[in-house]
């Protein structure tokens, strides 16, 4: 059927479109109806997108642990996650704003979503595996919400098959809607299924569906970069709203700044929402929007953001002011009562 900017379908009638633009539409059916979906990489960018990514995970390595051309046999029975990787490289930066990669993440958590983590993945050969495990980390087991709350996009620097230690997915396990216990994690381990893909491909899931990794069993090593998009009302990772600079708001897309959630109202001080009303002024994918066709920022949009947007203000979360408050409510009550009146049936 055409697709069109239906006011009850808000912002997920002009992503549909443009996810369909990028031939995406069989990689929501399989999110709906396995958890996951592999991305081939011509659908996220040109032919090596992932070589200058790749090399830019080798450099972070470097610094943090020495050549991997020298000595890789440190990496034997090692599968390490390299933290907090985004002001290491711009293009970390960059593949954040993939129109694959974060589209499908939109798609799983609503348009607003903002950043939670970008980790470099290291494997070497070896005996070394994730165990099985769903990614919302609450232990009680009957604690996950219906909604995805997280989700993932591994883009692969390399080989991903079995004997590559390949990540590796229950499919179907998403429809469960809780943590793995430690019997079954044991019990999928090797029954679960590896991706099998080339290097520039990506897999995409979200937080309810179980998954691991196979042991490396060939040699030299695996590597992948992650990124994890979230819903804005629950805590990042990693503190991108307090380390990112004007500088890398400039020269990203304006999408990028909601990623940062620079834009988000919480947390509240005593005079409750930030006074400013900067979540409402802010330009459209950078605000926690009802997600409505008017707050949707193109996937396609990758113009720098050039002023555009700006850093949190420091706020003065232990100063209330009484005067304003009132003043705020009021407004509010005026507003309101404005609307009913538009709306009230003749």
């Amino acid at each position: 059927m055409k697709i069109e900017n239906w006011e009850t379908a808000g912002s997920l009638a002009p992503l549909y479109q443009e996810l369909q633009q990028l031939g995406l539409e069989t990689n929501i059916a399989e999110l709906e109806a396995f958890g996951y979906t592999i991305v081939p990489a011509e659908k996220i960018g040109p032919d090596g997108y992932h070589l200058e990514l790749k090399e830019a995970l080798e450099d972070v390595v470097k610094r943090r642990f020495g050549d991997l051309g020298v000595d890789q046999d440190r990496w034997e029975n090692v599968n390490d996650n390299l933290r907090f990787l985004l002001w290491e490289n711009p293009a970390f930066e960059k593949i954040t704003c993939n129109p694959a990669g974060l589209g499908l993440a939109q798609y799983l958590l609503g348009t607003n979503c903002i950043l939670s983590l970008v980790n470099g993945w290291v494997k070497g050969q070896g005996d070394s595996r994730t165990g099985i495990h769903g990614d919302y980390l609450d232990p009680t087991p009957d604690a996950h919400p219906g909604q995805n709350i997280n989700a993932n996009v591994h883009y692969f620097l390399t080989d991903y098959y079995k004997a590559d230690g390949a990540i590796s997915f229950l499919p179907g396990s998403h429809r469960w809607q809780r943590q793995v216990s430690p019997p079954e994690s044991k019990y999928w381990a090797d029954r679960a299924v590896s991706v099998e893909a080339p290097a520039g491909s990506a897999v995409v899931w979200g937080n309810h569906t179980w998954h691991g990794s196979y042991p490396r069993k060939n040699p030299g090593l695996r590597m992948a970069l992650q990124c994890e998009y979230m819903r804005p009302r629950y805590q990042p990772q990693e503190p991108y709203r307090d380390t990112v600079t004007q500088e890398i708001l400039d020269r990203n897309p304006v999408r990028f700044a909601g990623l940062m959630d620079v834009y988000g109202p919480f947390p509240f001080g005593k005079s409750d929402r930030n006074e400013d009303g900067r979540a409402a002024q802010a330009p459209p994918g950078t605000g926690h929007g009802r997600g409505n066709i008017d707050s949707y920022c193109s996937l396609f949009d990758r113009e720098p953001a050039a002023g555009r947007t700006s850093l949190r203000p420091d706020y003065a979360y232990h100063g209330h002011d009484g005067r304003m408050a009132f003043q705020r409510h009021r407004d509010n009550f005026e507003k309101q009562q404005t609307k009913a009146l538009k709306t009230k049936p003749l």
